[in-house]
C-alpha cells in the first residue's frame, strides 16, 4: 500500500476535527494508480480529439457561413450561436451525472459516435437536396447536446490518466486545440464548402468522429465510476454534484467571480470586430488583423505555461491572468482613431496573458474535487461557463449601444481586473490556493507488467 493510501485511510478515522488538506490527500487514495504508459495513452486520445474538433469546427463554419449566405440576417447568426450554446449549457448537468455513473470511456466513445451519426445524417440529407436554415440549426443543437456529454466526461477523465503536477500542461495542451480550431476552423471550413460543398464538410467531420472514437477504443482508460446507491438515482446524484460544490465553500465563491468574469469577456469578443470598425475606422482586412494576432498570441501564451507547467498556486495565476486581461481592456477603450497599431499589440499581449486563466483555473477543480463525483461538478461548471456566453453577448450589445464600444471596453476592463483581484485575494480563496498547493504529489504511476511479473517471481521463490 503507498504512503497516499495509509494517510488516507488515517484521514477517514478522523472525526470533526478533520482539515481540508487531509481530506485532499484522502481523495487522492481514492483514485486509481496511474499507468506507466500514460503518455502514450494521452497521446492516442490527443489525435483522435484533434481529427474531431478540427473538422467539427469546420463544419460548424460551414453551417454559419451557409446561414449568412441564404439570410444575411445577424438575427438569425445570433440564433445559430445561441442553438450551439444553449443545449450544452442545459444538459451538461446530465451529462456529468452519466460521466459519474457508468464507464467514462464508453460515455466518450457514445458522445463522439453519436455527433458523427448526426453529421452522417445531415449530409446525407443535405446531399439529396433538403438543405435549409433550419436543418443547420438542428444540426447546431445536436452538436451542442453531443458536447453537454463529451466535456464532462472528458475533463473528469483526465485526473485519472494525467499525474496531478502535469496536469495544468495537459489541459493547456487541450486549450490550444481548441484555440487551433478558432483559427483554422472557420478559412478551413469555408473553403471546403466553397470547393467540394456543404454535405462533404459534414462526411469529413463524420470521419473526424469516427477517429476520435477508435483512438479511444485502443486507449487504456480506467473504469471509475461512482457505484453508490445515491448514483442510481439520477436527481439524487445531481444533487450530490450541487452539494459537493456548496460543500466547498472556496470553489462556489471561485465559481460565482468566474462566471462574471466569463460573461464580461464573452461578451467583449463579439466587440472587437466593431471596435474596429467604429473606433479605428477599419476594414475586414484590419479586423482579421486583430483576429490573427489574438489567436497566435494564445497559441504562444499556451505554449509558454505548457513548457513552465503553472507552478504551484494555481489560483493565484488565474488571478493574475484576469487582472493583466482586465487592464488591457481597459487601455484598448483608452485608445483614440489613429492607434491601430497599438490595438493589435494590446490585443496581442491579451491573448497571452488569457492563455494562463482557463489551464489552472480546469486544474484547481480537478485536483479538488473527489475523482467519483468530478464529473458532475465538471458538468454544472461547464453549464456555468457556457450559460454565461448569452448573458454576456446580451449584456455586452445593450449596453454598448448606449455607451459606445470603447467606453464599454473601459467598463467591462474594470469589472474584470475587480474580479482578478477578488480571486486574488479573498482569504477563503488564498486559504483554497494553498491547500490546491499542498496536492501536488501523485500517487504510485504502476509499474511495467514485465516488473511486476519480476517481483512476483521473487517473491514466489522465497516462498
Amino acid at each position: 500500500m503507498s504512503d497516499y493510501q495509509e494517510h488516507g485511510k488515517k484521514a477517514g478515522s478522523v472525526s470533526s476535527k478533520q482539515t481540508k488538506s487531509d481530506i485532499a490527500v484522502k481523495v487522492q487514495a481514492q483514485a486509481p494508480e496511474l499507468s506507466h504508459s500514460w503518455k502514450r495513452i494521452i497521446v492516442t486520445i490527443w489525435i483522435g480529439q484533434a481529427f474531431s474538433i478540427l473538422t467539427a469546427y469546420s463544419s460548424m463554419y460551414a453551417g454559419v457561413w451557409y446561414v449568412t449566405e441564404t439570410t444575411d440576417s445577424a438575427f438569425m447568426l445570433a440564433v445559430a450561436s445561441l442553438c450551439s450554446m444553449l443545449p450544452q449549457g442545459l444538459l451538461s448537468p446530465i451529462g456529468g451525472v452519466i460521466a459519474d455513473r457508468f464507464n467514462r470511456k464508453y460515455v466518450l466513445m457514445a458522445a463522439d459516435a453519436f455527433v458523427g451519426a448526426m453529421a452522417l445524417i445531415m449530409g446525407m440529407i443535405i446531399m439529396m437536396g433538403h438543405v435549409s436554415v433550419e436543418l443547420v440549426l438542428i444540426m447546431s443543437a445536436l452538436r451542442s447536446v453531443g458536447q453537454a456529454f463529451h466535456i464532462p466526461a472528458m475533463e473528469s477523465t483526465m485526473p485519472l490518466l494525467v499525474p496531478k503536477r502535469h496536469l495544468v500542461r495537459i489541459n493547456t495542451l487541450n486549450q490550444s486545440l481548441w484555440s487551433l480550431a478558432l483559427i483554422v476552423g472557420p478559412v478551413f471550413g469555408i473553403f471546403l464548402y466553397t470547393v467540394i460543398g456543404f454535405q462533404m464538410v459534414l462526411f469529413l467531420n463524420t470521419l473526424g468522429c469516427a477517429a476520435a472514437v477508435l483512438t479511444i477504443a485502443t486507449a487504456k482508460i480506467p473504469d471509475f465510476h461512482d457505484t453508490s446507491d445515491e448514483a442510481r438515482h439520477p436527481i439524487k446524484s445531481l444533487k450530490a454534484g450541487f452539494a459537493t460544490l456548496n460543500a466547498d465553500r472556496g470553489l462556489l465563491v471561485m465559481a460565482g467571480i468566474v462566471m462574471v468574469v466569463i460573461s464580461m469577456y464573452a461578451g467583449i469578443n463579439s466587440l472587437f470586430p466593431l471596435m474596429t470598425y467604429d473606433q479605428f475606422n477599419g476594414d475586414g482586412y484590419m479586423a482579421s488583423t486583430v483576429e490573427a494576432a489574438y489567436g497566435v498570441a494564445s497559441l504562444v501564451g499556451m505554449g509558454i505555461l505548457f513548457v513552465w507547467g503553472g507552478g504551484r498556486r494555481l489560483l493565484r495565476l488565474v488571478a493574475l491572468s484576469g487582472f493583466g486581461a482586465g487592464v488591457i481592456l481597459v487601455l484598448t477603450g483608452l485608445l483614440t482613431p489613429d492607434m491601430f497599431v497599438f490595438f493589435v499589440i494590446l490585443t496581442g499581449i491579451s491573448g497571452v496573458v488569457e492563455a494562463f486563466f482557463n489551464g489552472p483555473l480546469l486544474a484547481v477543480f480537478q485536483k479538488r474535487v473527489p475523482p467519483e463525483k468530478m464529473g458532475r461538478v465538471m458538468g454544472l461548471f461547464t453549464t456555468v461557463t457556457a450559460l454565461s456566453s448569452p448573458i454576456g453577448l446580451a449584456l455586452a450589445g445593450t449596453c454598448a449601444e448606449f455607451t459606445g464600444v470603447a467606453n464599454w471596453f473601459v467598463i467591462a476592463g474594470v469589472v474584470v481586473s475587480i474580479g482578478g483581484i477578488l480571486l486574488g485575494t479573498l482569504p477563503i480563496l488564498r486559504k483554497l490556493d494553498k491547500e490546491v498547493a499542498a496536492t501536488f504529489d501523485d500517487a504510485k504511476v504502476v509499474k511495467r507488467k514485465v516488473e511486476l511479473r519480476s517481483e512476483g517471481s521473487n517473491a514466489a521463490a522465497k516462498e
